[in-house]
Formats: structure tokens, sequence, C-alpha cells
């Protein structure tokens, strides 16, 4: 953390302005000589498409967080009272008018008497003063009420030096340059109310109609500035905190994070019964001849009728939804058992659409065909064939001899 003053460096304030967009990134090719213009002009170009696509997709101001409260101070009888000229900006997300984002990940305390304060997202949450600088307190020299406006704008900063090799002989050709960029912010104590933050009675609250009706609109300007508005603080001339009003000088932006619901469509609550509504004491017998078909009606809540019935190998379902209405959810199955089917009791399962999976345990017996006992039936040897007539011939008497 840096108290922001004339005599302080090593911090450069990046802007991002609205009028110059890099829309071009380099191309790569076997045996190219790289140099760092051209991986910074990569960098650049997917920075600024994103600074683009929020901007004027999702607008600017604060997301979520980043209140403004009175420092609180523990007295030694156990009271509590709050700090003068102190506020306290809490951990908070921000969109800032070009379109960068504005991470505060810690609580950081604000002297108003000064200009403000710097600060690099993941650094560690520790307000320690500047070991080179001396804070500048300039109270105002006013009998009566003075407003503040705190704002915050994205920096950036240069982090992680290293020593550069030398480009000639001599021992004083070394120098170290930074090898990183690192994301910031400022928060600063403002004298007025930033640009496009003003917010009171003439101020016209965009309507949520105007999403989706009305012409093309016009892209939206952006000659706000770098600066979002937190809060308006008003302090009493001996440095006591008399209002901290986190609403008139406070831009919001939409978000999404905390809009979602719970479906209601889960499969349950399955029934069977007979074809005529009456029913069943499961389990329903069921013959496995591959032939003699069942008919069960099945009932549950959010069934669908494109929902896959089966109850397991062996057994083919015919599926009827004539009967199926959304108030009135009856589905006709059409259960044959083919002789292979292994008997014993079988589960239903339904699987919906959705994939919501319920199960209704027994609700068919596979019985096996039943054969006579001593095994299937000798049958009954055929007749012989008809034998054709004998027919014999009378022969004449012999005579005798003479």
């Amino acid at each position: 953390m840096n108290t922001t003053s004339s005599c302080c460096g090593g911090t450069s304030s990046s802007t991002s302005p609205c009028a110059t967009s890099i829309v071009e990134l380099p191309r790569y090719y076997p045996r190219q000589l790289i140099t760092p213009d051209d991986l910074t002009l990569e960098q650049n170009y997917f920075r600024d498409r994103m600074r683009r696509h929020n901007r004027l997709l999702h607008g600017w101001g604060v997301v979520c967080g980043a209140l403004v409260c009175p420092v609180p101070i523990t007295n030694d009888d156990g009271t509590t009272s709050y700090a003068p000229w102190q506020v306290q900006v809490q951990p908070g997300y921000v969109l800032g008018p070009y379109g960068d984002e504005i991470l505060l990940d810690c609580k950081r305390t604000v002297d108003l008497r000064t200009q403000g304060v710097s600060g690099v997202s993941g650094e560690p949450c520790i307000d320690t003063p500047d070991p080179w600088c001396t804070p500048v307190f300039t109270p105002p020299m006013t009998t009566e009420q003075t407003t503040y406006f705190i704002a915050v704008k994205y920096m950036q900063s240069m982090t992680r030096p290293v020593r550069v090799q030398p480009v000639g002989c001599g021992c004083s050709d070394s120098s170290c340059e930074y090898s990183r960029w690192h994301d910031g912010y400022q928060i600063g104590v403002l004298d007025k109310c930033p640009a496009c933050s003003v917010s009171g009675a003439n101020t016209i609250t965009p309507a949520f109609d105007s999403l989706f009706h009305g012409d093309t609109p016009a892209c939206p300007p952006c000659d706000c500035g770098p600066w979002v508005g937190l809060a308006a603080v008003t302090v009493n001339p001996d440095g006591s905190i008399a209002q901290i009003d986190n609403c008139s000088c406070r831009r919001l932006v939409l978000s999404f994070a905390t809009f979602w619901w719970k479906c209601t469509g889960t499969l349950s609550g399955l029934q069977v019964s007979d074809p005529t509504g009456n029913a069943l004491k499961p389990p329903i017998p069921i013959n496995a001849d591959g032939k003699t078909s069942v008919q069960i009606q099945v009932t549950g809540t959010n069934l669908n009728k494109d929902a896959v019935f089966t109850f397991g190998d062996g057994l083919t379902i015919t599926t009827d939804t004539s009967q199926w209405i959304p108030t009135h959810q009856v589905i006709t199955l059409a259960v044959v058992a083919a002789a292979s089917a292994q008997p014993g009791n079988r589960p239903l399962i339904v699987v919906d659409k959705d994939c919501s999976t319920a199960l209704f345990p027994n609700a068919i017996n596979v019985v096996a065909t039943k054969t006579p006992a001593g095994g299937s039936p000798t049958p009954a040897p055929a007749p012989p064939a008809p034998q054709p007539p004998v027919i014999r011939v009378k022969r004449p008497p012999r005579t005798p001899a003479g």
C-alpha cells in the first residue's frame, strides 16, 4: 500500500482511452524472429478486446462489494468509537469506464486528508506505510462540514525487476528491467463526484424493458474518465465522520452472479396399475412364453411421454401414450416376456428425457412356462399301412392218366 503523493514513484497509471483500438495481432510462422514488440502486441490485442467486451456488453460500475465504511476503534473500556478522518473501503469487484477489471481483494483504509492510496491486487492484506514517503496531511481550513468523494480507478504497476545482460564489455553496462505488469488500483479522495457517477432526483433510471424494445441503440460514449464513484463522505471540522453515503455517487452494473433457480421437474412417485386404473399389488405375474402380453399403466410426478421404460433383459415393452396429457400423465405398457427370460421379480426403471431416473421395485414377476410331469408326452404310434387283399385262384381238378 502506497500513499499517493508527489514524492512517490514506481507506479504507472494505465489509462485505456477508447479512441484507440488494437485490431491486429502477430502471425507466427516457422523460422520467424520474434521480438518483444510482437509478444506485447499480442497481449494488448486480447486485453483490448476484453475491455471492449466489458464496456459495450456489460457496462461499467460497481458489480459487488466495495462499500465505504467508518473505521472502528475498540477503546480501553471495551466501547467502540470511530477513527477521525478515516474510512475503510471493503473488498469488491468493479468494472472501470474503459472496461478494465478492478479487483479490491483487501480492506483498504483511506485517510481523507491525503490524496488517497494505491494498491496491487494479490498483495498481502496489510496496510503498511511507504518507507520512502511520509503521508502528507492537509486538513481543510474551514469550520464547516466538508464532503469528500471516494472513487477508484484501474492502474498497472511494474514489478519483479531482473538484471539485464550487459550490451558491452564495460563494468557499468548492466541494468535492471521490470519483468511483470501487475494489475492494481488507486483509491482517490476527490472534491466532486466523478463524471457519469452522479445520481439524483433528475437522474433517469434505465428501464429494463429498454433492453429488448426500441430502435437500434447507439454505442455508449467513452468520455466519463477513469474514475468510478464509491461514496460521498461528509466530515466535521474535527475530523469525525458525519455521514457516509454509498448511493448518491455510486453506479451499479447488472450482474447475473446471484440470479439462479432450481428445476422442479424431477421424476418421482412411480405407480403401476391395470389398464382400468385399479392399483395392482406387485409383483405382477407374466408368463415367459414370448406370446402373452400384460397391460400395465404407469403414473408418476413429472412423467414425460418420451420417457424410456425397461424391465431388464428378455422383456419387450410397447408404449402407448394416447392417454398422456400434461395434467394426467398416464402411460400404458404392453409387456411380453421371451421364453429365454430369466424367471424372478423385476424392477421397473424409468429414465426421463432430462435423465431423471426413478425405480419401482419388484414391479413384475417373470414366471417360467409349466411342463407336464415326466417331460413332454410321447406321441402315439402311427397305425400300420393297409395291405392289399389276397386273391386266390381256383385250380381245376387233376384227371388220372390213362
